[in-house]
């Protein structure tokens, strides 16, 4: 199967998600997340989730990394107009967010986050196989930005369901996971 299969496929699955199983999913994401250990979190790069997709919501994985680390930084991806890349932009109290061409919530204003500060990335996906790597939107905007990360940076998905045979379209730029949650249980890579 193809990236594009497995997106057209995955994302019609989660569609069908009725708010029951969606809710109850998302609270198993979450219990799996809350055992798992990660060093100290200096800062963080999450995301909006798309609610009108039925995807994670990880504002409750944010919350249990604030109560670990207090001084946590916490910082949205911003796309970058003029090219195909993505800032990490640190949120600030009472800074106003807008909704970008995909219709994805990011912040107005704040700083830009240098990527080498990045302790922890939390990346949307569609579907991941078992090596770790992710099916995502296809725009590569997360494979990109990861390349600029530290060697040690974490980067952690989550996916309503289990992992897929690897797509015969995995490419060289592509750049895999080191953990992903399911309801069942955590993928390390």
């Amino acid at each position: 199967m193809t990236k594009q299969e497995i997106r057209k496929r995955y994302l019609e699955k989660r569609k069908q998600l009725d708010k029951v199983a969606f809710e109850e999913m998302s609270l198993q994401i979450l219990g799996q997340f809350s055992h798992l250990q990660l060093p100290v979190i200096k800062v963080l790069l999450s995301y909006s989730s798309l609610s009108g997709h039925n995807e994670f919501d990880v504002s409750g994985c944010e919350s249990i990394l604030r109560n670990r680390h207090s001084q946590m930084v916490s910082a949205l991806p911003r796309i970058v107009a003029t090219d195909t890349s993505m800032e990490a932009i640190a949120i600030n109290e009472g800074g106003g967010m807008t909704l970008n061409q995909y219709g994805i919530a990011e912040p107005l204003g704040g700083s830009i986050v240098d990527p080498e500060k990045i302790d922890l990335v939390f990346v949307p996906l569609i579907a991941f196989d078992i090596r770790g790597y992710r099916v995502g939107y296809g725009k590569g905007y997360y494979d990109r930005f990861l390349k600029r990360c530290r060697e040690d940076c974490c980067a952690v998905g989550f996916s309503f369901f289990e992992a897929v045979e690897p797509p015969g379209d995995i490419h060289e730029f592509d750049v895999p996971l080191d953990f992903c949650i399911s309801p069942l249980r955590v993928y390390e890579f």
